[in-house]
């Protein structure tokens, strides 16, 4: 049996009362547009099946909108995917005569088109995923040490944290007790004050951030250009595990806009972020 016949034979099983299969930034919210989870593992799998029953499902636009809209609003990030879905007769469509420079212009059109219409949207995989939840799901039920939940969970550790961040100004806010491993981080869960950081010990120093529910950019901290080393080693500093975040944290160049004039960053960052925080 093909992989294509394995998805076709396993789809019905996951399709909802309403015969959709949900859109893969709904079925995994906490994974990001590119990440290599939609190629391996449960999310190729969840695309795999996507894909069949796109075919099945009739092309015209009303059939296709009606279906979009029946979920939530794709992050600015999957606005190729959600044009694709709507007009599956482009999806490929390159007779080689288009000029290079008119395709960034005509991207821009079709996420402005969509922004419109409510089919994508700023910041939204957050809501999504937080309409999933019944309850906290603490991050040390997933990983044994803050380290290795910063460095392999990275997306849903900041959709956590901006959830406790939430139940943290409510009354009555009283986290449980952390096991042994993650106690550099129970001060931040509790008080939602990080205290202070080793900017040498990047991994822990940003789940200490998000245990507290905030993630301070590097020129808060006072770090520089050169504290960057451009590494994704276990050691990395502060301003790599910053980058590591980044990649994970922001959908598109508004959220990303907004975080950047709130934490002020100064102009000699500019570069940089555009660099290592590219965004549609």
């Amino acid at each position: 049996m093909s992989w294509k016949e394995s998805c076709r034979s396993r789809l019905r099983e996951h399709l909802d009362a309403r015969g959709d299969l949900a859109p893969p930034w709904e079925r995994f919210p906490d994974y990001e547009r590119h990440t290599i989870g939609w190629r391996m593992g449960a999310g190729e799998d969840w695309m795999g099946m996507w894909s069949v029953f796109l075919e099945q499902l009739a092309p015209d636009p009303g059939t296709r909108i009606a279906y979009l809209r029946r979920h939530p609003p794709a992050p600015i990030s999957w606005a190729d995917a959600v044009h694709e879905v709507l007009y599956p007769a482009e999806r490929g469509d390159d007779d080689g005569d288009e000029d290079e420079d008119d395709e960034p212009t005509a991207a821009v059109e079709r996420r402005s088109a969509l922004l419109e219409q409510g089919l994508i949207a700023s910041d939204v995989a957050f809501a999504t995923w937080l309409g999933q939840q019944t309850g906290v799901s603490w991050p040390w039920e997933r990983s044994p040490a803050p380290e290795d939940a910063a460095r392999y969970n990275t997306r849903e550790l900041w959709f956590w944290s901006r959830q406790v961040a939430e139940l943290r100004r409510g009354r009555g806010w009283a986290p449980p007790a952390v096991p042994a491993p993650w106690r550099a981080c129970a001060r931040a869960l509790e008080t939602g004050d990080a205290g202070a950081i080793d900017p040498q010990r990047g991994l822990l120093s940003l789940a200490q951030l998000l245990c507290a529910g905030h993630v301070d950019a590097p020129w808060q901290l006072g770090l520089s250009l050169a504290d960057f080393a451009d590494s994704f080693e276990d050691d990395m500093g502060y301003v790599d595990a910053f980058r590591l975040w980044g990649m994970s944290a922001f959908d598109d160049a508004e959220q990303l806009r907004r975080y950047l004039e709130a934490t002020r960053m100064p102009p000699g960052w500019q570069d940089w972020v555009a660099e290592q925080l590219p965004v549609a």
